[in-house]
Protein backbone atom coordinates (compact mmCIF):
# COMPACT_ATOMS: atom_id res chain seq x y z
CA UNK A 1 0.00 0.00 0.00
CA UNK A 2 1.26 3.44 -1.00
CA UNK A 3 1.47 5.80 1.82
CA UNK A 4 3.89 8.60 0.45
CA UNK A 5 3.85 11.82 1.53
CA UNK A 6 0.40 11.23 3.60
CA UNK A 7 1.60 10.98 6.82
CA UNK A 8 2.98 14.87 8.15
CA UNK A 9 4.85 14.92 11.11
CA UNK A 10 4.32 16.87 13.43
CA UNK A 11 6.71 19.35 15.43
CA UNK A 12 5.73 18.44 18.96
CA UNK A 13 5.55 14.61 18.81
CA UNK A 14 8.00 13.79 21.57
CA UNK A 15 6.24 16.17 24.66
CA UNK A 16 2.98 14.75 23.39
CA UNK A 17 4.25 10.91 23.34
CA UNK A 18 5.80 11.89 26.79
CA UNK A 19 2.11 13.35 27.58
CA UNK A 20 0.68 10.19 26.52
CA UNK A 21 2.69 7.76 28.53
CA UNK A 22 2.71 9.33 31.52
CA UNK A 23 -1.44 9.96 31.61
CA UNK A 24 -1.82 6.43 30.60
CA UNK A 25 0.92 4.83 33.07
CA UNK A 26 -1.48 6.33 35.99
CA UNK A 27 -2.89 3.01 35.64
CA UNK A 28 0.16 1.62 36.94
CA UNK A 29 -0.71 3.59 39.96
CA UNK A 30 -4.34 2.28 40.44
CA UNK A 31 -3.25 -1.33 40.44
CA UNK A 32 0.39 -0.56 43.09
CA UNK A 33 -2.20 1.02 45.26
CA UNK A 34 -4.88 -1.36 45.15
CA UNK A 35 -2.08 -4.35 45.62
CA UNK A 36 -0.25 -2.50 48.63
CA UNK A 37 -3.17 -0.78 50.84
CA UNK A 38 -4.34 -3.67 51.95
CA UNK A 39 -1.11 -4.58 53.98
CA UNK A 40 -1.74 -1.55 56.22
CA UNK A 41 -5.22 -1.54 56.44
CA UNK A 42 -5.48 -5.16 57.76
CA UNK A 43 -3.88 -4.46 60.76
CA UNK A 44 -7.13 -2.85 61.29
CA UNK A 45 -10.14 -3.59 59.43
CA UNK A 46 -10.89 -6.61 61.89
CA UNK A 47 -11.51 -4.37 64.67
CA UNK A 48 -14.32 -2.80 62.82
CA UNK A 49 -15.75 -6.06 60.84
CA UNK A 50 -14.31 -8.98 62.44
CA UNK A 51 -12.98 -12.08 60.28
CA UNK A 52 -11.72 -15.12 60.70
CA UNK A 53 -8.46 -16.26 59.28
CA UNK A 54 -9.48 -17.94 56.16
CA UNK A 55 -12.00 -14.86 55.26
CA UNK A 56 -9.00 -12.33 55.84
CA UNK A 57 -7.04 -14.73 52.95
CA UNK A 58 -10.72 -14.32 50.78
CA UNK A 59 -10.47 -10.29 51.36
CA UNK A 60 -6.82 -10.32 50.31
CA UNK A 61 -7.12 -12.48 47.56
CA UNK A 62 -10.34 -11.03 46.18
CA UNK A 63 -8.80 -8.06 44.24
CA UNK A 64 -7.02 -11.17 42.46
CA UNK A 65 -9.65 -13.17 42.10
CA UNK A 66 -11.37 -10.28 40.84
CA UNK A 67 -8.76 -9.65 38.39
CA UNK A 68 -9.41 -12.87 36.57
CA UNK A 69 -12.82 -11.99 35.52
CA UNK A 70 -11.11 -8.23 34.84
CA UNK A 71 -8.13 -9.93 32.47
CA UNK A 72 -10.43 -12.42 30.95
CA UNK A 73 -13.18 -10.00 29.66
CA UNK A 74 -10.74 -7.30 28.88
CA UNK A 75 -8.89 -8.59 25.87
CA UNK A 76 -12.00 -9.45 23.54
CA UNK A 77 -13.26 -6.35 24.64
CA UNK A 78 -10.54 -4.16 24.07
CA UNK A 79 -10.58 -5.65 20.34
CA UNK A 80 -14.19 -4.75 20.11
CA UNK A 81 -14.84 -1.58 21.79
CA UNK A 82 -10.71 -0.19 22.07
CA UNK A 83 -7.78 0.16 24.33
CA UNK A 84 -8.36 3.50 25.61
CA UNK A 85 -12.26 2.50 25.80
CA UNK A 86 -11.47 -0.01 28.86
CA UNK A 87 -9.02 2.17 30.25
CA UNK A 88 -11.97 4.40 30.88
CA UNK A 89 -13.66 1.91 32.35
CA UNK A 90 -11.24 0.53 34.47
CA UNK A 91 -11.99 3.98 36.20
CA UNK A 92 -15.49 4.04 36.87
CA UNK A 93 -15.04 0.53 38.30
CA UNK A 94 -12.61 1.69 40.89
CA UNK A 95 -14.28 5.04 41.53
CA UNK A 96 -17.73 2.30 42.13
CA UNK A 97 -15.51 0.00 44.16
CA UNK A 98 -13.55 2.90 46.75
CA UNK A 99 -17.50 4.14 47.15
CA UNK A 100 -18.25 0.80 47.97
CA UNK A 101 -15.71 -0.08 50.46
CA UNK A 102 -16.02 3.36 52.18
CA UNK A 103 -19.78 2.11 53.00
CA UNK A 104 -19.25 -1.50 53.25
CA UNK A 105 -20.17 -2.29 57.19
CA UNK A 106 -19.83 -6.58 56.88
CA UNK A 107 -17.45 -8.78 55.74
CA UNK A 108 -20.02 -9.58 52.42
CA UNK A 109 -20.20 -5.70 51.23
CA UNK A 110 -15.92 -5.33 52.19
CA UNK A 111 -15.74 -9.11 50.01
CA UNK A 112 -17.80 -7.58 46.83
CA UNK A 113 -16.01 -4.67 46.90
CA UNK A 114 -12.62 -5.76 47.01
CA UNK A 115 -13.94 -8.54 43.74
CA UNK A 116 -15.16 -5.34 42.03
CA UNK A 117 -11.75 -3.30 42.83
CA UNK A 118 -10.44 -6.51 41.25
CA UNK A 119 -11.51 -6.80 38.09
CA UNK A 120 -10.60 -2.92 37.73
CA UNK A 121 -7.20 -4.15 38.31
CA UNK A 122 -7.45 -6.37 35.63
CA UNK A 123 -8.50 -4.37 33.21
CA UNK A 124 -5.82 -2.33 33.56
CA UNK A 125 -3.41 -4.54 33.87
CA UNK A 126 -4.49 -5.97 30.27
CA UNK A 127 -5.71 -2.49 28.61
CA UNK A 128 -2.47 -0.32 29.91
CA UNK A 129 0.46 -1.99 28.63
CA UNK A 130 -1.51 -2.83 25.80
CA UNK A 131 -2.24 0.77 25.01
CA UNK A 132 1.43 1.71 25.67
CA UNK A 133 3.07 -0.96 23.90
CA UNK A 134 0.68 -0.14 20.40
CA UNK A 135 1.10 3.37 20.42
CA UNK A 136 4.83 3.96 21.52
CA UNK A 137 7.50 4.34 19.00
CA UNK A 138 9.69 0.98 19.33
CA UNK A 139 12.56 2.52 20.21
CA UNK A 140 10.95 3.79 23.15
CA UNK A 141 8.53 1.04 24.04
CA UNK A 142 10.57 -0.45 26.70
CA UNK A 143 10.34 2.67 28.56
CA UNK A 144 6.97 3.44 27.94
CA UNK A 145 5.81 0.46 29.04
CA UNK A 146 8.17 0.67 32.03
CA UNK A 147 6.05 3.57 33.13
CA UNK A 148 3.42 1.49 33.38
CA UNK A 149 5.49 -0.75 36.29
CA UNK A 150 7.25 2.33 37.52
CA UNK A 151 4.00 3.91 38.35
CA UNK A 152 2.66 0.87 39.32
CA UNK A 153 5.86 0.49 42.44
CA UNK A 154 4.87 3.94 43.38
CA UNK A 155 1.41 3.01 43.81
CA UNK A 156 2.27 0.51 46.69
CA UNK A 157 4.67 3.06 48.27
CA UNK A 158 2.32 5.69 48.10
CA UNK A 159 -0.15 3.25 49.48
CA UNK A 160 2.40 2.40 52.75
CA UNK A 161 2.73 5.76 53.69
CA UNK A 162 -0.84 6.44 53.74
CA UNK A 163 -0.73 3.68 55.35
CA UNK A 164 1.17 4.74 57.74
CA UNK A 165 -0.34 8.30 57.98
CA UNK A 166 -3.72 6.53 59.20
CA UNK A 167 -2.02 4.01 61.24
CA UNK A 168 -2.04 5.62 64.82
CA UNK A 169 -5.86 6.98 63.65
CA UNK A 170 -6.19 3.15 62.73
CA UNK A 171 -8.42 4.95 59.97
CA UNK A 172 -8.38 2.07 57.11
CA UNK A 173 -11.32 3.25 55.10
CA UNK A 174 -9.34 6.93 54.65
CA UNK A 175 -6.47 4.54 53.35
CA UNK A 176 -8.62 3.41 50.59
CA UNK A 177 -10.25 6.58 49.75
CA UNK A 178 -7.06 8.22 47.97
CA UNK A 179 -7.44 6.04 45.55
CA UNK A 180 -10.12 8.23 44.32
CA UNK A 181 -7.42 10.92 43.19
CA UNK A 182 -5.86 8.96 41.15
CA UNK A 183 -8.56 7.43 39.93
CA UNK A 184 -10.57 10.55 38.72
CA UNK A 185 -7.01 12.20 36.97
CA UNK A 186 -6.92 9.27 34.68
CA UNK A 187 -10.45 9.22 33.96
CA UNK A 188 -10.11 12.96 32.43
CA UNK A 189 -6.50 12.05 30.69
CA UNK A 190 -7.88 9.65 28.91
CA UNK A 191 -11.05 11.46 27.89
CA UNK A 192 -8.58 13.65 25.86
CA UNK A 193 -5.65 11.02 24.58
CA UNK A 194 -6.33 8.98 20.88
CA UNK A 195 -6.79 5.28 20.33
CA UNK A 196 -4.02 3.55 19.38
CA UNK A 197 -3.08 3.28 15.73
CA UNK A 198 -3.16 -0.11 15.73
CA UNK A 199 -6.84 -0.61 17.01
CA UNK A 200 -8.03 1.74 14.57
CA UNK A 201 -6.27 0.33 11.84
CA UNK A 202 -7.52 -2.92 12.45
CA UNK A 203 -11.05 -1.55 12.34
CA UNK A 204 -10.33 0.40 9.19
CA UNK A 205 -9.99 3.83 10.32
CA UNK A 206 -6.33 4.39 8.37
CA UNK A 207 -6.62 8.20 8.27
CA UNK A 208 -7.17 8.30 12.29
CA UNK A 209 -4.50 5.82 13.01
CA UNK A 210 -2.09 7.80 10.64
CA UNK A 211 -3.09 11.44 12.61
CA UNK A 212 -2.34 9.67 15.55
CA UNK A 213 1.01 8.18 13.88
CA UNK A 214 1.65 11.39 12.50
CA UNK A 215 1.53 12.87 16.70
CA UNK A 216 3.72 10.31 18.07
CA UNK A 217 6.64 9.30 15.80
CA UNK A 218 8.57 10.97 13.53
CA UNK A 219 7.52 11.15 9.56
CA UNK A 220 9.83 8.31 8.62
CA UNK A 221 9.42 6.08 11.44
CA UNK A 222 5.41 7.02 11.07
CA UNK A 223 5.52 5.79 7.22
CA UNK A 224 7.49 2.42 8.15
CA UNK A 225 5.02 1.84 11.21
CA UNK A 226 1.55 2.19 9.06
CA UNK A 227 3.17 0.03 6.36
CA UNK A 228 4.22 -2.80 8.93
CA UNK A 229 0.92 -2.33 10.45
CA UNK A 230 -1.27 -2.58 7.66
CA UNK A 231 0.95 -5.79 6.42
CA UNK A 232 0.69 -7.34 9.87
CA UNK A 233 -3.08 -7.25 9.78
CA UNK A 234 -3.31 -8.73 6.81
CA UNK A 235 -1.68 -11.45 7.54
CA UNK A 236 -3.10 -11.97 10.94
CA UNK A 237 -6.60 -14.01 11.63
CA UNK A 238 -7.84 -12.03 14.18
CA UNK A 239 -9.40 -14.81 16.28
CA UNK A 240 -9.03 -17.48 19.29
CA UNK A 241 -8.60 -19.78 16.83
CA UNK A 242 -6.16 -18.38 15.17
CA UNK A 243 -4.24 -17.28 18.65
CA UNK A 244 -3.95 -21.26 19.19
CA UNK A 245 -2.32 -21.60 15.66
CA UNK A 246 0.84 -23.97 15.53
CA UNK A 247 3.01 -21.27 14.49
CA UNK A 248 2.05 -19.46 17.64
CA UNK A 249 2.59 -22.02 19.85
CA UNK A 250 5.94 -21.56 21.09
CA UNK A 251 5.34 -17.40 21.74
CA UNK A 252 2.33 -18.40 23.55
CA UNK A 253 3.94 -20.98 25.73
CA UNK A 254 6.49 -18.39 26.57
CA UNK A 255 4.32 -15.72 27.54
CA UNK A 256 1.77 -18.25 29.29
CA UNK A 257 4.88 -19.50 31.82
CA UNK A 258 6.07 -15.55 31.94
CA UNK A 259 3.01 -14.84 33.05
CA UNK A 260 1.81 -17.48 35.82
CA UNK A 261 5.78 -17.38 37.09
CA UNK A 262 5.69 -13.89 37.48
CA UNK A 263 3.03 -13.89 40.41
CA UNK A 264 4.52 -17.20 41.89
CA UNK A 265 7.61 -15.65 42.76
CA UNK A 266 5.58 -14.66 45.67
CA UNK A 267 6.04 -10.98 44.98
CA UNK A 268 1.59 -10.04 45.25
CA UNK A 269 1.83 -11.88 48.43
CA UNK A 270 5.18 -10.70 49.97
CA UNK A 271 3.33 -7.05 49.06
CA UNK A 272 0.20 -7.51 50.22
CA UNK A 273 1.43 -10.04 53.54
CA UNK A 274 4.82 -8.07 54.45
CA UNK A 275 3.71 -6.39 57.39
CA UNK A 276 2.17 -10.02 59.16
CA UNK A 277 5.34 -11.81 57.96
CA UNK A 278 7.75 -9.28 59.29
CA UNK A 279 5.36 -9.04 62.20
CA UNK A 280 6.05 -13.06 62.89
CA UNK A 281 9.45 -13.11 62.49
CA UNK A 282 9.87 -10.79 65.47
CA UNK A 283 9.37 -7.34 64.93
CA UNK A 284 5.80 -6.36 67.59
CA UNK A 285 5.59 -2.44 66.89
CA UNK A 286 2.88 -1.48 64.24
CA UNK A 287 5.13 1.63 63.25
CA UNK A 288 8.24 -0.30 62.90
CA UNK A 289 6.56 -2.79 61.04
CA UNK A 290 5.05 -0.27 58.58
CA UNK A 291 8.34 1.26 58.23
CA UNK A 292 9.79 -2.06 57.07
CA UNK A 293 7.13 -2.30 54.54
CA UNK A 294 7.79 1.32 53.35
CA UNK A 295 11.19 0.20 52.80
CA UNK A 296 10.51 -2.54 50.60
CA UNK A 297 7.98 -0.34 48.90
CA UNK A 298 10.62 2.33 48.13
CA UNK A 299 13.54 -0.75 46.79
CA UNK A 300 10.60 -1.62 44.67
CA UNK A 301 10.12 1.84 43.13
CA UNK A 302 14.08 3.17 43.23
CA UNK A 303 14.70 -0.58 41.21
CA UNK A 304 12.24 0.27 38.87
CA UNK A 305 13.37 3.14 38.09
CA UNK A 306 16.95 1.97 37.62
CA UNK A 307 15.06 -0.60 35.30
CA UNK A 308 13.74 1.79 33.27
CA UNK A 309 16.90 3.13 31.83
CA UNK A 310 18.36 -0.08 31.61
CA UNK A 311 15.45 -1.92 29.35
CA UNK A 312 15.63 -0.47 25.93
CA UNK A 313 20.01 -0.62 26.25
CA UNK A 314 20.33 -3.88 28.31
CA UNK A 315 17.56 -5.85 26.95
CA UNK A 316 14.87 -7.62 28.23
CA UNK A 317 16.08 -10.97 28.14
CA UNK A 318 19.19 -10.15 29.96
CA UNK A 319 17.44 -8.17 32.85
CA UNK A 320 14.72 -11.22 33.39
CA UNK A 321 17.86 -13.03 33.70
CA UNK A 322 19.51 -11.31 36.07
CA UNK A 323 16.26 -10.50 38.21
CA UNK A 324 15.35 -14.40 38.29
CA UNK A 325 18.59 -15.28 39.10
CA UNK A 326 18.78 -12.92 42.36
CA UNK A 327 15.26 -13.65 43.31
CA UNK A 328 16.30 -17.62 43.80
CA UNK A 329 19.63 -16.51 45.49
CA UNK A 330 17.48 -13.85 47.91
CA UNK A 331 15.16 -17.06 48.95
CA UNK A 332 17.66 -19.33 49.74
CA UNK A 333 19.14 -16.93 52.05
CA UNK A 334 15.62 -16.43 53.29
CA UNK A 335 15.37 -20.02 53.85
CA UNK A 336 18.37 -20.76 55.08
CA UNK A 337 17.63 -17.89 58.22
CA UNK A 338 15.56 -19.69 60.09
CA UNK A 339 18.17 -22.24 60.89
CA UNK A 340 21.10 -20.39 62.08
CA UNK A 341 19.17 -17.84 63.86
CA UNK A 342 16.52 -17.64 66.59
CA UNK A 343 13.35 -15.93 66.41
CA UNK A 344 13.46 -12.40 67.41
CA UNK A 345 14.75 -8.45 66.10
CA UNK A 346 17.56 -9.77 64.65
CA UNK A 347 15.75 -12.27 62.50
CA UNK A 348 13.28 -10.05 61.66
CA UNK A 349 15.88 -7.40 60.86
CA UNK A 350 17.98 -9.47 58.46
CA UNK A 351 14.59 -10.90 56.86
CA UNK A 352 13.58 -7.52 55.94
CA UNK A 353 17.27 -7.88 54.12
CA UNK A 354 16.14 -10.48 52.04
CA UNK A 355 12.74 -8.68 51.20
CA UNK A 356 15.22 -6.24 49.92
CA UNK A 357 17.06 -8.33 48.07
CA UNK A 358 14.53 -9.84 46.26
CA UNK A 359 12.60 -6.72 45.90
CA UNK A 360 15.71 -5.38 44.07
CA UNK A 361 16.06 -8.22 41.81
CA UNK A 362 12.82 -8.69 41.04
CA UNK A 363 12.00 -4.84 40.07
CA UNK A 364 14.35 -4.42 37.93
CA UNK A 365 13.88 -7.82 35.90
CA UNK A 366 10.37 -10.09 36.26
CA UNK A 367 8.78 -6.51 37.43
CA UNK A 368 9.25 -4.64 34.16
CA UNK A 369 9.96 -7.94 31.18
CA UNK A 370 6.51 -9.09 32.37
CA UNK A 371 4.86 -6.49 30.54
CA UNK A 372 6.77 -6.46 27.57
CA UNK A 373 7.01 -10.51 27.09
CA UNK A 374 3.26 -11.00 27.42
CA UNK A 375 2.48 -7.60 24.87
CA UNK A 376 4.96 -8.17 22.55
CA UNK A 377 5.95 -11.42 21.78
CA UNK A 378 1.84 -11.87 19.95
CA UNK A 379 0.88 -10.45 16.75
CA UNK A 380 -1.62 -7.47 16.18
CA UNK A 381 -4.85 -9.31 15.48
CA UNK A 382 -4.35 -11.59 18.56
CA UNK A 383 -2.71 -9.61 20.73
CA UNK A 384 -5.88 -8.55 22.65
CA UNK A 385 -6.87 -12.83 23.30
CA UNK A 386 -3.02 -12.63 24.20
CA UNK A 387 -2.55 -10.30 26.62
CA UNK A 388 -6.53 -11.36 27.97
CA UNK A 389 -5.15 -14.88 28.22
CA UNK A 390 -1.56 -14.00 29.43
CA UNK A 391 -3.09 -11.85 32.51
CA UNK A 392 -6.07 -14.33 33.21
CA UNK A 393 -2.93 -17.06 34.02
CA UNK A 394 -1.44 -14.31 35.85
CA UNK A 395 -4.56 -13.50 38.06
CA UNK A 396 -5.26 -16.82 38.57
CA UNK A 397 -1.91 -17.86 40.21
CA UNK A 398 -1.71 -14.35 41.82
CA UNK A 399 -5.00 -15.57 43.67
CA UNK A 400 -4.52 -18.74 44.22
CA UNK A 401 -1.07 -17.94 46.01
CA UNK A 402 -2.99 -15.07 48.07
CA UNK A 403 -5.83 -17.15 49.37
CA UNK A 404 -3.68 -20.55 50.28
CA UNK A 405 -0.21 -18.19 51.25
CA UNK A 406 -1.22 -18.62 55.30
CA UNK A 407 -2.11 -21.92 55.64
CA UNK A 408 0.89 -23.03 53.63
CA UNK A 409 3.23 -21.45 55.67
CA UNK A 410 0.70 -22.44 58.87
CA UNK A 411 2.01 -25.81 57.42
CA UNK A 412 5.10 -25.97 55.92
CA UNK A 413 6.85 -22.80 57.85
CA UNK A 414 8.08 -19.95 56.26
CA UNK A 415 11.31 -21.42 55.64
CA UNK A 416 10.04 -24.40 52.82
CA UNK A 417 7.44 -21.84 51.95
CA UNK A 418 10.32 -19.36 50.46
CA UNK A 419 11.86 -22.96 49.08
CA UNK A 420 8.91 -23.60 47.33
CA UNK A 421 8.61 -20.28 45.74
CA UNK A 422 12.41 -20.41 45.10
CA UNK A 423 11.37 -23.32 42.62
CA UNK A 424 9.13 -21.76 41.17
CA UNK A 425 11.33 -18.57 39.96
CA UNK A 426 13.89 -21.49 38.88
CA UNK A 427 11.36 -22.51 36.07
CA UNK A 428 11.15 -18.72 35.45
CA UNK A 429 15.06 -18.06 35.40
CA UNK A 430 14.67 -21.06 32.78
CA UNK A 431 12.41 -20.00 30.27
CA UNK A 432 14.32 -16.77 30.12
CA UNK A 433 17.50 -18.30 29.83
CA UNK A 434 16.83 -20.67 26.89
CA UNK A 435 13.23 -19.78 25.08
CA UNK A 436 13.14 -15.99 25.24
CA UNK A 437 13.76 -13.42 22.54
CA UNK A 438 16.02 -10.20 22.66
CA UNK A 439 13.20 -7.78 21.69
CA UNK A 440 14.96 -4.31 22.16
CA UNK A 441 14.36 -1.80 19.31
CA UNK A 442 12.40 -4.09 17.15
CA UNK A 443 8.58 -3.61 15.62
CA UNK A 444 5.96 -5.15 17.13
CA UNK A 445 5.86 -6.96 13.09
CA UNK A 446 9.96 -7.63 13.72
CA UNK A 447 9.00 -9.88 16.81
CA UNK A 448 6.13 -11.89 15.13
CA UNK A 449 8.23 -12.65 11.83
CA UNK A 450 11.21 -13.69 14.50
CA UNK A 451 8.70 -16.82 15.84
CA UNK A 452 6.61 -17.54 12.38
CA UNK A 453 10.11 -17.58 10.08
CA UNK A 454 10.87 -21.50 10.59
CA UNK A 455 7.09 -22.01 9.38
CA UNK A 456 6.87 -19.70 6.32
Amino acid sequence: MNTENKIKHSPNNKSFTLFIIFCAGLGGILYGYDIGVISGALLFVQKTIPMTQNEVGFIVGAVLTGGLVGTLITGPLADKFGRRTMILFACIIFIIGITAILLATSFTTLLLARLLLGIGVGVVAVAVPLYLTEIAPAKIRGRSVTVFQLLLTFGIVLAYFVDLIFTPSENWRAMFAVILIPATILFLSMLILPETPRWLMSKNHHEKAKHVLAKTHHAAEALTEFNQIFDSLNRAGGNWKMLFARNLWLPLFVALVIAACNQLTGINVLLQYAPIVIKESGLNSNIGTMFGTIGIGLINFLGTILALFLIDHFGRKRLLIIGTLGIVIAYSYLGFLPHFISPGRLEAELTLYGFFGFIFFFAIGPGVVVWLAISELLPTKVRGQAVALCLFVNSLAASLLSTVFLPIEHTIGMANTYWLLAGFTSIYFLTALFLLPETKGKTLEEIQMFYTKDNN
